[in-house]
């Protein structure tokens, strides 16, 4: 779970009920199986396995997102993942590169990805904004916007200014052109002027969105496909779910959440055999499109059941994944070095954070972006 959320009764049995359907369907493939799922919050899963694994009793797998893997490897929480030929084929090389350490160690085996995606509530707002620009329209009519802070919930907007080219750049060591860094300037520009709008919202975690949302305070929210069990719950067919708008110079393009799955130190060989068993078969096309299938919250990390995923739910094809575009290769190589590298997630974190409540300028926090990233590199 998120580091924000505490883990609920609902939110267990929904989760067991999950694992229940998942356990059911892989009996032919892995006879025997038996899972026993144990919910963490981000923020306290590290000490809890810390604690399991010192006496012994750590688990087989670990489930949760790239950065959080990546964490609990540098903890000595999780054992290299062995990558046969057969999973390098079904997973992209930019995916595996985030959960890739500076050993050149596979921290985790990608398994999903969750979408970023725009939510509304269909009885405030009629048509949700296509464009940034009538975002700001429709939020000075009494529409009230909220968008989460974080970096990575961010990025959809960056890549409409096509800000995040200087940002690539700075992580290869390379000079940003003045082009590049004339838009970087412009998305903290708009950034800052957002934030000082009435009705735009940037809140610290999804759950306030979601619980803002649910609430009515908030008309239409900027949120990630993983949660979206608890808004179809709580709003049904009052739930409006579109792309996020486009910036001035092209549409956005959100990068995704990486989920991966993590070797415990603890196993047993019969155990671990087992596990590995497990995750050989989770990215083959038949599981991956299956269960993106049935739950509708995250897609495959292999293109093979991806091109199914696209036929199959009308509109996915156009939110980002596997589309071959320059934008997403650049996301995908930025959000690598921050899921690789937490401490730089927390330094560019507090920049961000200090140009949307004004304690930095846009200008000088560009280029402290750029040589935060250089020297990263």
């Amino acid at each position: 779970m998120p580091s924000d959320e505490t883990v609920t009764p609902a939110d267990s049995s929904r989760d067991r009920k999950r694992l229940r359907s998942f356990q059911t369907n892989l009996g032919d493939v892995v006879p025997g199986l038996r899972i026993q799922p144990a919910l963490y919050s981000e923020s306290a899963v590290q000490s809890e396995l810390a604690r399991q694994t010192s006496s012994g009793l750590g688990p087989d797998l670990v489930m949760g997102d790239a950065r959080l893997i990546q964490e609990l490897s540098e903890a000595n929480l999780l054992e290299p993942v062995p990558i046969t030929p057969e999973q390098r084929n079904a997973i992209p090389p930019g995916l595996l590169q985030r959960v890739t350490n500076s050993r050149g160690e596979v921290t985790g085996l990608p398994v999903s990805q969750y979408l970023q995606l725009a939510c509304y509530d269909k009885r405030k707002l009629k048509a949700p904004p296509t464009t940034l620009a009538l975002m700001s329209k429709q939020s000075s009519e009494g529409q009230v916007f909220g968008i989460a802070q974080s970096v990575e919930d961010l990025y959809w907007s960056m890549s409409g200014f096509k800000a995040s080219n200087a940002l690539v750049s700075s992580l290869r060591g390379q000079q940003p052109t003045a082009q590049e860094n004339q838009r970087l300037v412009r998305w903290l520009s708009w950034l800052r002027d957002a934030s000082y709008q009435q009705n735009v919202m940037f809140l610290r975690d999804q759950a306030t969105l979601r619980r803002q949302l649910i609430d009515g305070q908030l008309h239409w929210i900027s949120y990630w496909s993983s949660q979206l069990p608890q808004l179809r719950e709580a709003m049904k067919d009052n739930l409006g779910m579109t792309l996020l708008p486009a910036g001035p110079e092209a549409p956005a393009t959100p990068i995704s959440k990486l989920q991966a799955w993590g070797l415990g130190r603890n196993s047993s060989a019969r155990q671990r055999q087992t596990a590995e068993e497990l995750m050989q078969f989770i990215v083959q096309p038949w599981a991956q499109k299956t269960w993106s299938l049935r739950f509708r919250t995250n897609y495959p990390v292999n293109p093979a059941a991806a091109t199914i995923i696209n036929c199959q739910i009308p509109g996915i094809k156009d939110l980002y994944i596997f589309t071959g575009k320059e934008d997403i290769k650049v996301g995908d190589e930025i959000v690598a070095a921050i899921d690789s590298n937490p401490k730089l997630t927390k330094t560019i974190q507090n920049i961000i954070n200090d140009v949307i409540f004004g304690a930095k300028t846009h200008a000088n926090a560009a280029k402290r972006l750029q040589t935060v990233l250089r020297s990263s590199s």
